[in-house]
């Protein structure tokens, strides 16, 4: 029996418009109403994804999966739990990306760094509601600060991540976790930061074991946690990967997936 649900938000939950419809907040709560828990498992911030725990009407003390998995934060803002990146990987990615000129979004203490305010970022911000800080030489600010990075994120054109994952994987694939989550975005946290483990973690909070627990998501950051859950859902925009390692796949985020899932389930 399903006693958990973790739930991806980019492109599963919320829909191209950004949005929970009304069908997938109908459903979150008939399953809460059954004394299911339901959680958001996100690459997002941590402040990025409170407007839609708010609109779940998750319970103050409900734990969020944030950062791909590096960040357990209650809704009510109570660390949990948090696993950086270590420091010379960290500082190492920062050269590697201002010797190509890539665009790198940097995390510490739920806040976002980036060198300068340019397209890509501009476009990040407008996606997840946050505003990110210029600090000019992101090694110098690091290093300064004496920084602990939850996340980086390198960001570009679908085409250019595309070609990017591969050579950042063969680069830093041996010494963090390197996972694509929307199409122009490539994500990097410490290897022991996934949403696979972040979930068993919280499970095993609950005394729950993995057959009791489902994962609904459509992207590279979300394969470990769907391949962990006893049952694991993708959506039916999902990757070729993520669908291949489902044990269902639902109607597409855009159709209301997450509902369709939760209502044949649970």
């Amino acid at each position: 029996m399903i006693r958990l649900v973790a739930v991806d938000l980019d492109d599963t939950l919320i829909n191209s418009n950004l949005e929970i419809t009304a069908e997938n907040l109908a459903a979150v709560d008939r399953v809460r109403r059954k004394g299911v828990q339901v959680t958001i498992a996100t690459g997002r911030m941590h402040v990025s994804a409170l407007p839609f725990a708010r609109q779940l009407k998750l319970p103050q003390n409900e734990i969020i999966i944030s950062y791909n998995g590096a960040v357990l934060r209650r809704f009510n803002g109570e660390l949990m739990a948090h696993i950086a990146l270590q420091r010379q990987i960290a500082l190492d990615v920062i050269r590697y990306c201002q010797v190509l000129k890539w665009t790198l979004n940097i995390y510490h203490d739920d806040r976002l760094y980036v060198a300068e305010l340019d397209d890509n970022v501009e476009y990040y911000m407008n996606m997840v509601g946050v505003q990110a800080h210029p600090v000019g030489d992101l090694y110098n600010f690091v290093v300064d600060q004496d920084l602990q990075l939850s996340k980086m994120l390198i960001i570009g054109s679908e085409e250019q991540m595309e070609s990017n994952l591969p050579v950042v994987q063969a680069e830093f694939g041996e010494k963090a976790q390197v996972t694509r989550s929307k199409k122009r975005y490539i994500e990097i946290t410490h290897f022991d930061a996934s949403k696979g483990k972040a979930l068993a973690r919280l499970a095993a909070s609950m005394g729950l074991d993995a057959q009791q627990v489902m994962a609904i998501g459509d992207s590279g950051n979300d394969l470990e946690m769907i391949k962990w859950a006893g049952l694991g859902v993708a959506v039916a925009n999902a990757s070729a990967d993520v669908k291949e390692a489902a044990d269902f796949i639902t109607k597409s985020n855009d159709e209301s997936g997450v509902a369709a899932a939760l209502n044949q389930f649970i």
